[in-house]
């Protein structure tokens, strides 16, 4: 599997609408194939939205896009909301499960790590154990190697009831030295953002 992360920034306090406009594309859309989740950023300054695609690789990917394309109401016409938007594609790493539609949290949080491409390899090793043992505990819904965007990257996706839930698993997986690894190289930048899923979002 593979999975296609998609950003949005939308104009502030757009996020509402351009919800409603996706949410009743998607109708359409999951005929072809379900998302995974859609989220949008609790910062409202940032107003992002951020959704997940699954698919078995890339020419699946090409096939039902191009098939979606052709329905008279896809895609939404969201467009004139959007200032920016990225695509990236994630590897799972080989211990990560299909997200299942759900509810497993009510916030969620997305974070990008990015390291030295020669530290790439040993980071991958290093923090894809330390996050495999961390989701023995912790409410892990994706984990893996940015294949095409900023590709030096390790993306992962939890979900926590609320924020003390969170801010709990963080300090206990330092403890443990699996957050970051300590066997690991340390990342050059890190970025995260907190997210609540939509009203039609599979993951809840």
């Amino acid at each position: 599997m593979i999975y296609e992360i998609r950003t949005y920034r939308v104009d502030p306090g757009a996020v509402p609408e351009f919800e409603e406009l996706f949410g009743q594309g998607y109708r359409h859309r999951a005929e072809y194939s379900p998302l995974s989740g859609f989220w949008h950023t609790l910062d409202e300054a940032l107003s992002e939205v951020i959704h997940v695609w699954p698919y078995q690789d890339l020419p699946d990917r090409a096939e039902k896009r191009a098939a979606a394309a052709q329905h008279p109401q896809w895609p939404p016409a969201t467009g004139p909301l959007v200032n920016r938007m990225q695509s990236e594609v994630l590897l799972p790493f080989d211990f990560v499960e299909d997200p299942a539609p759900g509810t497993v949290g009510a916030v969620f949080e997305i974070t990008y790590d990015y390291f030295k491409v020669a530290d790439l390899g040993s980071a991958a090793t290093a923090w894809s154990r330390a996050i495999e043992e961390r989701s023995k505990r912790h409410s892990l819904v994706l984990a893996g190697r940015l294949e095409f965007g900023q590709t030096n990257g390790i993306v992962q996706v939890w979900a926590y009831d609320d924020l003390d839930q969170r801010a709990h698993a963080l300090d206990e997986a330092a403890a443990r030295g699996l957050c970051p690894p300590a066997d690991g190289p340390a990342p050059l930048e890190q970025v995260s953002k907190l997210m609540t899923p939509s009203a039609f979002s599979p993951l809840h």
